[in-house]
């Protein structure tokens, strides 16, 4: 996008559609006060963050292009909301004609978040060292080491799919880290898909519930093969 190079700062006004009157130093008192804290967020930000702003209200500004109809169906599941917007065949459409293999990714991002959702959603840090009983800075090293897996949401900072831990036991699914050790040149993202999705090897069954009945062998077999075809 040829607005995302330009700064923001308070003498020049960017030339984005994006970026117009409502991120204005003089902009109107009635605007809503999100407008006014990621102006100022932007305003206070470094140049590479600066220009992904720009880039980022510049995409919002063509999802408001978008049908009331589209968008108010994606509206009901707020923490999925622009990616909801973003895989509808109306936007998907008007992607295509900048970049044929946008709209490929753009459901592959939803796939992901949904299949994460169905697992149980995500725990902070925190959350995850009540529930094992050790410090957050433990966990931090656990996760590091391989033994639990965390995702990355931007300065959310590590999120733990819940789907990993045996609450009843304060304890994590036996054999995760066997099986992460398996899967380290995956991201995580991909690892998280490995273990909710449907696996042909362990008769179309998910290798976490395979898991959590101690079939590790299996498990292992197939994330092996998981990574051979991610090599590939």
């Amino acid at each position: 996008m040829g607005s995302a190079s330009m700064p923001i700062n308070r003498k020049t006004k960017p030339s984005g559609p994006g970026l117009s009157s409502a991120l204005e130093p003089s902009a109107p008192q009635e605007l809503p006060e999100i407008i006014d804290r990621l102006y100022r967020k932007i305003q206070e930000a470094p140049p590479g963050k600066k220009k992904w702003a720009v880039a980022a209200v510049d995409e919002l500004n063509r999802l408001m292009d978008l049908s009331e109809t589209v968008l108010a169906d994606a509206a009901s599941d707020p923490g999925l909301a622009i990616v909801r917007a973003q895989s509808s065949p109306e936007y998907l459409n008007t992607l295509r004609s900048l970049d044929p293999l946008a709209p490929a990714f753009a459901r592959g991002a939803r796939a992901r978040l949904e299949l994460l959702k169905e697992g149980g959603g995500v725990y902070t840090t925190e959350r995850v060292a009540e529930i094992l009983n050790i410090s957050p800075q433990t966990v931090v090293k656990w996760h590091n080491s391989g033994k639990l897996l965390a995702l990355t949401f931007g300065r959310g900072g590590l999120r733990f799919p819940r789907w990993q831990f045996d609450l009843d036991k304060a304890a994590a699914v036996p054999g995760l880290d066997q099986v992460l050790a398996v899967l380290s040149k995956h991201d995580a993202w991909m690892q998280n898909v490995f273990f909710l999705s449907s696996n042909g090897r362990l008769n179309d069954r998910r290798p976490l519930d395979v898991l959590k009945e101690g079939g590790y062998e299996p498990v292992l077999d197939a994330a092996r093969a998981f990574l051979q075809q991610g090599a590939a």
